[in-house]
């Protein structure tokens, strides 16, 4: 018979990985996380102060009710650790009347119960002035449900919380191999082997690494901030936006908050963003890193200087279709991915954390899962791993 040194054990540490070592404490599971650098470092794809919050998400009509859930937990989460990890803004997504963004946003919001308000191009200008240079037929979607995530403050608040209701945390250990056993699975470090039940893999850009899953590509990105050209612009005059480039681009990001400057992310370009080996990343920032997001800064706000105040390199890690990937490897299997969060999985990542603990432990899924299942990528007539690339949503 097998002795089993956890239940669970979650690799990783990150957004994914620390929420879902907090929801399976929070079970009493007998649960071990590892993390191969400190906990809420800045070498992966779980750093940068802010990450954006929306109940209304276009990216997939499901988003919705996993939003919802995800606000319960992050208020959950703030009352355990006595920590702000959450403000409301309110937010708005500016573009063509019939773009993707607009339409998706309509549909997220009825789909999640939300109310969103329609302004002209000319309410949008009066109400913030920061947009006075938006197309006249444009309009903006007001939701007062977006806000600002503080990402390594909420890691840390989940670790502890975790940690207050017994689970072991390995810092600074990295795992070199996960196998499946008949009964179970085996997690190697360079200092052990650790045998748990089953094993949640939440290794960010290193997964592909780790398990051989081509569909899944780490991008390297960049991070800007800029200041105003006079006094102050926090999220009151420039709340959460995201704003329409064309039907495959967007640029988003907030005023100041906590101190910080004015966040932009500049839409994707060779520069900008490109695939990358999460252990051999260039994290030396050139020029033309920064300036796909200095020109739109010129092109499309009025009353910030276009030139970056700080940027530093972060990581995304794709997948072919633009959605997570979580859940069981392939049928049956006690290794859970947590995986591919395509730029938009931080708003979501405690109740992703909620669905993968009740995935490790067999229970009813917790939301929506089919459009992120590994499912989608495995072939029809065998177990193994297509890296056939899908239309992006």
């Amino acid at each position: 018979m097998t002795t089993y040194d956890a239940d669970v054990v979650v690799v990783g540490l990150g957004a994914l990985g620390s929420m879902t070592l907090w929801r399976l404490a929070s079970r009493g599971v007998n649960v071990i996380g590892v993390e191969q650098f400190e906990i809420a470092h800045d070498l992966g794809s779980s750093h940068g102060s802010t990450r954006l919050f929306r109940l209304a998400c276009f990216e997939h009509p499901d988003l919705g009710s996993m939003a919802l859930h995800a606000h319960e937990l992050w208020r959950e989460l703030e009352d355990v650790s006595g920590t702000e990890l959450l403000t409301l803004t309110g937010g708005v997504m500016v573009g063509p009347r019939n773009s993707e963004l607009i339409v998706g946003t309509r549909q997220a919001a009825a789909n999640a119960g939300a109310t969103v308000e329609e302004l002209s191009s000319e309410d949008l200008a009066q109400r913030f002035p920061v947009f006075a240079n938006t197309d006249p037929s444009y309009v903006g979607l007001w939701d007062p449900n977006a806000g600002v995530l503080r990402p390594e403050a909420s890691i840390t608040a989940a670790i502890n919380a975790a940690k207050a209701q017994g689970a072991q945390v390995l810092d600074r250990t990295k795992v070199t191999a996960i196998s499946e056993t008949t009964d179970g699975v085996e997690v190697h470090t360079e200092g052990r082997v650790i045998r748990a039940r089953s094993v949640v893999v939440a290794a960010g850009p290193w997964i592909s690494k780790l398990l051989d899953l081509p569909h899944l590509t780490p991008m390297r990105t960049i991070m800007t901030w800029f200041r105003p050209t006079a006094g102050a612009l926090d999220v009151d005059q420039l709340p959460v936006f995201i704003r329409h480039i064309d039907e495959q681009r967007t640029i988003w990001g907030h005023g100041g908050i906590d101190g910080l400057p004015i966040k932009v992310g500049a839409p994707d370009n060779e520069f900008n963003i490109r695939p990358t080996d999460p252990d051999t990343i260039d994290r030396e920032l050139s020029d033309g890193d920064v300036a796909g997001a200095r020109d739109v800064v010129r092109q499309y706000f009025h009353g910030i200087d276009p030139e970056p105040a700080d940027s530093y390199t972060c990581m995304i890690t794709f997948s072919p279709d633009l959605q997570f990937v979580l859940g069981p490897r392939e049928p049956g299997s006690k290794v859970i991915l947590a995986g591919g969060c395509s730029g938009h999985a931080f708003k979501h990542a405690s109740a992703i954390g909620d669905f993968l603990a009740g995935s490790a432990l067999g229970e009813p899924p917790s939301l929506r899962h089919q459009f992120v299942s590994p499912e989608r990528f495995l072939s029809p007539t065998q177990n193994t791993y297509t890296n056939q690339q899908k239309a992006e949503n």
